[in-house]
């Protein structure tokens, strides 16, 4: 089982229909989708800043986000399910993940504004059994490169918590926009998954 992150920022990408039907030649594949935010996280974040809100509730609120974005990409193809049990997610399906209603309950989350999606694809990376969690960004990334993820970090590319959720062994992957070439060109997930860039901890 393979849990794809999907950054919020294609939410506005134009590419993001393409994109949800390319996974029908995987649709028989253990695949968890988590969805960024996006733009609907942005609208919470200006919220709490206008506001006394707690960082608690910002985080419950941009979870919700998230699952805004989860609803929209599921019109988008017939393949995906949206699930809240993380039992589900052992069937051969592609399933998008409802996550407020467990992370809002999980002490083991910290729920700040330094744990975004990332995080949340991390997090459930370590409580399931996941071969590795691969980050769909906007940004284009070279095939033939490792990153590492204190670089990432850094650059704000991924968020601050990701490595208080990692399980010693997870394989991380990062990817941009050529993902769309790599979808086309391969049928076998597992080749698919050996072209993109790995991740170092």
């Amino acid at each position: 089982m393979w849990i794809f992150k999907i950054g919020g920022s294609w939410i506005k990408n134009p590419k993001l229909d393409e994109l949800a039907t390319l996974f029908n030649k995987f649709k028989d594949e253990k695949i968890v989708i988590v969805t960024g935010g996006g733009c609907f996280a942005d609208s919470v974040r200006y919220a709490y800043k206008k506001s006394n809100m707690s960082e608690k509730t910002g985080n419950f609120l941009a979870l919700k986000a998230t699952e805004i974005f989860a609803h929209y990409l599921k019109i988008k193809n017939p393949n995906f399910f949206l699930s809240d049990k993380e039992d589900e997610f052992y069937e051969n399906k592609i399933k998008i993940w409802l996550p407020s209603k467990v992370l809002s309950q999980e002490r083991s989350f910290e729920k700040n504004w330094n744990s975004t999606s990332d995080s949340v694809a991390v997090w459930l990376g370590s409580k399931i059994v996941s071969k590795g969690i691969i980050f769909l960004k906007s940004l284009s990334f070279n095939k033939t490169n490792t990153y590492s993820l204190n670089t990432l970090q850094n650059q704000d590319i991924l968020d601050r918590n990701v490595k208080k959720y990692l399980s010693k062994g997870t394989i991380l992957k990062i990817v941009g926009p050529e993902i769309m070439g790599y979808l086309k060109k391969n049928n076998d997930w597992g080749k698919l998954v050996s072209n993109l860039c790995d991740v170092n901890y």
